[in-house]
């Protein structure tokens, strides 16, 4: 039995990707097929930081954060409950 996907997606990347496939000789299916199966047995995704580029604005924050962790004002939490509660003071 099969379904059909409907999601959104960069359509550069979309065009690419197909090229890629085809260039492979393997149909785009086949590709987002085995994706899906890789994702749903290893429970895992990798995101190489090598394909994004921080924005200035995470750069800054980044900066700020590995500052901070120096200087150690950093505030650590046991559950996320118990950050979600120091946020909504």
């Amino acid at each position: 039995m099969t379904t059909t996907i409907l999601f959104k997606t960069d359509k550069k990347l979309k065009v690419a990707a197909q090229k890629a496939a085809k260039r492979m000789g393997l149909p785009f299916s086949t590709v987002m097929n085995h994706l899906m199966r890789e994702f749903v047995e290893k429970k895992e995704i990798t995101f190489s930081a090598q394909e994004y580029n921080p924005t200035p604005y995470l750069k800054r924050i980044l900066k700020q954060g590995e500052k901070n962790l120096k200087e150690g004002k950093v505030t650590y939490y046991n559950s996320f409950e118990e950050m979600r509660a120091a946020l909504d003071k």
